[in-house]
């Protein structure tokens, strides 16, 4: 048996969220389309929450990030996309990515044709998922059996959570994500 590569496999998928997931998809962008990125919607802290606060909908903070760690050729869009406004107004801290994102999902476009729409705007050649199409929060139990509601409350803990669920807290959308056997 010979040894096989990533260049090797006809399709490569990464989970996660965060930072990390991010900087695994940039290193592996040379896959282009064989690559998939499986992304968390579950932030509710930064930007993201702001606006989950303010607008609800799933955490675009995320996808956002595995979008610019894609993009391979810088462009105004995509200068745009990556875009933080400063200063001490409302805007502070947002990212204009993120909302672009939301504007989308509030024109009611689906959150993985949204996706679709900016890969193509920004020439991101690997597919990006996100875990969910509805909103949902992190909801750890600790030690003692306390539930703790929201990513930043779950990363805060001193220890490991005893159990970590995902709960949906916005009403289903008419048509579920494809499984995600099909989409990758």
């Amino acid at each position: 048996m010979r040894n096989r590569t990533l260049s090797d496999l006809d399709r490569v998928v990464a989970l996660g969220g965060g930072h990390g997931l991010g900087r695994v998809l940039s290193a592996l962008s040379y896959l282009g389309t064989r690559l998939t990125g499986i992304v968390t919607t579950t932030d509710n802290g930064g930007s993201t929450g702001r606006i989950r606060k303010d607008e609800g909908g799933i955490a675009w903070g995320d996808m956002r990030n595995c979008i610019n760690q894609l993009i391979t050729e810088p462009s105004v869009a995509s200068a745009m996309f990556e875009y933080r406004f400063s200063g001490t107004g409302e805007l502070a801290g947002h990212n204009l990515g993120n909302l672009m994102l939301k504007a989308l999902d509030n024109l009611s476009v689906r959150p993985l044709e949204a996706i679709n729409l900016i890969r193509g705007l920004l020439r991101v050649n690997a597919h990006l998922i996100p875990m969910s199409e509805q909103a949902v929060d992190l909801m750890a139990i600790d030690d003692e059996g306390n539930e703790i509601y929201g990513e930043v409350n779950v990363d805060n803990l001193p220890r490991m959570p005893r159990q970590l669920n995902s709960i949906q807290t916005s009403p289903p959308h008419e048509k579920p994500l494809k499984p995600l056997s099909k989409l990758i």
